[in-house]
Parts: structure tokens; C-alpha cells; sequence
């Protein structure tokens, strides 16, 4: 049994990319106040919104109060991508590498955007399950990240 593994998912949303795409890149510091997944959220070390800059967050994973740290290592404006390097708390605990890629692309044929999260992890042994939690977790913080640019 491999160590390392990439799950994904992949839906529609009625955002459009860019705009989706800004709230995770410049308004990330408001997701605890529009999806009841975060509960908090903080600056460790830096600021929210530059590159290597460290957050802390807690939320819930498969209904278990999750506490870990991340980073932007990459914040692509032209190709709408984001990837998050999470680190240490209860991530640490059971994964060596845990990183998430966002990919916004325009749906051309239906308006909105389609919304690609990406899991790349490697666990620290061949008992801890894949995180498909996650997928869930990411997936429901953009559903509510939508419904709130919606209402904005």
C-alpha cells in the first residue's frame, strides 16, 4: 500500500472564477464567518494574504475539531490556481506532506465556474487512511463561499 496518493473533486459553482478566486487569494481572513466548517482562523506569522506568510485555522473534518497550519505557495493570478502547503497540529500528526491546489476555471457553456480541489499528501504510515474528509470540507466551504459572493 502507497504512502503517498491525490484525491480530487471537481463541480460547478455560479461565481464567476475571478471572483471566486480573489476571496481565497485576498479575503481568505472572512471564510470563518461565512461557512460554520472554520471556526477560527488567525495569523501565525506574517500577514493573510502574502506567499510563506502562516495561518493557523480550526474546523471540522468528518465532524472532528481539526487544528492545523498553512501557507500559500502559490497564488497564480493569470491561471486562477492556489496551492496551500498544511502543516503541523493534527495534520502533522498524520501526514508528512498535506497540500491543496484550487483551480478556477470559467464554464463557458453554463456561466459560473468550475472548481477543481486537489489533496496531495503523503501519510506517515500505511494505517492512516486517505483524508477523503477533506474533499467534503473543501467542497462545503465553496458551496458557502459562493452562496456569500452570490449575496454580495
Amino acid at each position: 500500500m502507497s504512502l503517498t496518493g491525490k484525491i480530487t473533486t471537481e463541480f460547478g459553482i455560479v461565481s464567476p472564477a475571478a471572483k471566486f478566486f480573489h476571496f481565497f487569494a485576498k479575503q481568505i481572513h472572512h471564510l470563518q464567518n461565512i461557512t460554520d466548517q472554520v471556526h477560527h482562523g488567525k495569523v501565525h506569522e506574517g500577514d493573510w494574504h502574502t506567499i510563506g506568510s502562516v495561518r493557523e485555522w480550526t474546523y471540522t473534518i468528518d465532524g472532528k475539531v481539526i487544528q492545523a497550519k498553512e501557507k500559500f505557495e502559490v497564488v497564480d493570478e493569470e491561471n486562477k490556481k492556489i496551492v496551500l502547503n498544511v502543516f503541523d497540529g493534527d495534520i502533522g500528526k498524520h501526514y508528512k506532506l498535506f497540500k491543496i491546489s484550487l483551480q478556477l476555471n470559467d464554464d463557458k457553456d453554463n456561466g459560473g465556474s468550475v472548481v477543481n480541489w486537489t489533496v496531495d499528501y503523503e501519510k506517515i504510515n500505511k494505517d492512516i487512511a486517505p483524508p477523503y474528509g477533506y474533499l467534503s470540507y473543501l467542497t462545503k466551504i465553496a458551496e458557502d463561499t459562493d452562496a456569500h459572493l452570490l449575496k454580495a
